[in-house]
C-alpha cells in the first residue's frame, strides 16, 4: 500500500489512557498545529446519523442527537457492533483527514495527526511517520478511570478491545513514555523533537 505523501505530518498515537492528549496540548503550545481524528470521529456521528441510527436504534438518541455515552455502552462491550460503526464512518474519516492534512501540508510546517487507532487501522492509515506514546498497562487503568468515571473492570475491558503497546512498538518511527509528570513528559517532549524533526526527508 501507498504511504500518504504528506511531507510534513507527524501521525500520533497509542493505547486508550496513555495521554495522547497531553502530548498534543504540549505540542500545541509549542505553536504546532494540530489535526485531531476523535474531534473528527464526534462529527462523523451528526454526518452519519441516520444510518447510525438505523443499526443501533432511537435509544443511541438523547434530545434528538447521538449519546456518546449511549453508545459507547454498546460498542465497547460488543467487538461487532463496534465494527458495524467503523465501517459506517471510517470512510468519512479517513477522508476529513485527508483534507485537512491536504491544507496543513500546503504550509509546509511540521503537523501533527492525533489518530486513536491509527495502527489498528493501518490498512487505511498509513502515514510515513509515527509516534507512538506508551504507558504502564496500571497507568493506562488508573487514568481511564479517573477521566471516563468507569470501574477497573471496564477499563481494563476497553483497554483489552485496542492491539496492545508492545505490538504496536515494532511498528511506530517513535516511540515516547508517559509514566511520570507532566513536567516530565514535557521534557522528554522537548528532548525528542529535534530527533522527530530531522526525520523530514
Amino acid at each position: 500500500m501507498d504511504f500518504w505523501i504528506f511531507q510534513y505530518a507527524y501521525a500520533l498515537s497509542g493505547g486508550i489512557g496513555v495521554g495522547k492528549s497531553s502530548v498534543c496540548e504540549l505540542l500545541r503550545k509549542r505553536g504546532y498545529e494540530i489535526i485531531d481524528a476523535d474531534k473528527i470521529a464526534h462529527q462523523a456521528l451528526s454526518v452519519k446519523q441516520q444510518e447510525i441510527v438505523e443499526v443501533f436504534g432511537n435509544e443511541i438518541l438523547e434530545n434528538g442527537l447521538i449519546s456518546r455515552a449511549l453508545l459507547g455502552g454498546i460498542v465497547f462491550s460488543n467487538p461487532l457492533m463496534l465494527k458495524r460503526l467503523e465501517e459506517i464512518v471510517q470512510d468519512w474519516i479517513r477522508q476529513e483527514i485527508y483534507s485537512q492534512c491536504k491544507r496543513l501540508e500546503e504550509k509546509k510546517k511540521i503537523f501533527f495527526v492525533e489518530i486513536p487507532l491509527l495502527f489498528e487501522q493501518r490498512t487505511i492509515y498509513n502515514f510515513k511517520t509515527t509516534i507512538l506514546v506508551v504507558a504502564s498497562f496500571e497507568n493506562q487503568v488508573q487514568r481511564l478511570c479517573k477521566r471516563n468515571k468507569i470501574d477497573r473492570e471496564e477499563a481494563i475491558r476497553r483497554i483489552n478491545l485496542q492491539l496492545p503497546l508492545e505490538k504496536k512498538i515494532p511498528l511506530a518511527s517513535f516511540v515516547i513514555e508517559n509514566n511520570a509528570s507532566q513536567e516530565e513528559l514535557k521534557e522528554k517532549i522537548q528532548n525528542n523533537l529535534e530527533v522527530w524533526l530531522s526525520y523530514i526527508d
